[in-house]
């Protein structure tokens, strides 16, 4: 049976305990929580929301550029906090921008491969998202940085969204990086450019996407990030991550 993630971050106004047992309600095994959510949470309530709700926290979501003045600093802090909160996984975004150059690319590697040497020194794991706006913008990026830093502490995130705006078919992409594979997310919500949803790029053939996650072997969680939605509640939200889900689970 596929199990699914949420995260946090669209939850940001809200506290945990408004909204990660309605989740664990709608289907959602597992949880990953944003910056709002890990910065000041105490490990005691992490370990009795896991009791409570059964739910498997089981990353954070880091948005820090690693280029950024403090940015390494930043990174290790929270590589702190994932251990301190006994979270296994770190996501973070490669930094820099489309348009670097050769030298701001080395340099953004040596300051990756820093943070995967303090992840491995912690017993944790770096899951590398690609994003649109950043060095890990598309496959050719992505694989770049992957070949450089040939650490089993530091894996690939896969969303097929940002693979479809960086150029890249998303189903390609995965076949290319699978072997460095370790969690798998989609951008759902409602799509700015069409209004349709759960999912954003609604053009791109999910049924071939989800049958490249079945073909490669990904068995664990997928995450579902479920953003644009303003609401005075969590609910709206908690029922498009359920709508979301249902939906995925059509075109496996």
């Amino acid at each position: 049976m596929r199990t699914y993630c949420a995260s946090t971050l669209p939850f940001s106004p809200f506290p945990l305990t408004e909204f990660v047992g309605a989740l664990s309600e709608v289907g959602v095994s597992a949880i990953e929580l944003a910056q709002t959510h890990f910065s000041d949470v105490e490990a005691e309530t992490i370990a009795e929301l896991r009791v409570e709700t059964g739910l498997n926290f089981k990353s954070l979501l880091s948005t820090v550029r690693v280029d950024a003045p403090d940015g390494l600093e930043a990174l290790i802090s929270i590589l702190d906090t994932a251990q301190r909160l006994s979270i296994p996984i770190v996501s973070i975004a490669s930094g820099g921008n489309e348009d670097a150059t050769a030298r701001e690319i080395e340099a953004i590697i040596d300051h990756l491969k820093t943070v995967t040497e303090e992840a491995a020194a912690r017993n944790l794991t770096l899951a590398l998202y690609a994003h649109e706006g950043s060095l890990a913008y598309n496959l050719e990026r992505t694989q770049q940085i992957l070949n450089a830093i040939p650490s089993e502490n530091f894996g690939f995130y896969y969303s097929p969204f940002h693979f479809h705006r960086g150029g890249d078919d998303p189903v390609i992409a995965l076949r290319t990086l699978s072997e460095r594979l370790s969690s798998v997310y989609f951008n759902c919500g409602v799509d700015s450019k069409t209004g349709s949803e759960p999912f954003w790029a609604p053009e791109m053939d999910f049924p071939a996407i989800c049958q490249e996650i079945e073909r490669v072997g990904y068995a664990e969680e997928i995450m579902l990030i479920y953003l644009g939605l303003k609401t005075e509640t969590p609910q709206p939200i908690i029922d498009g991550v359920a709508n979301a889900r249902a939906k995925l689970e059509t075109y496996f």
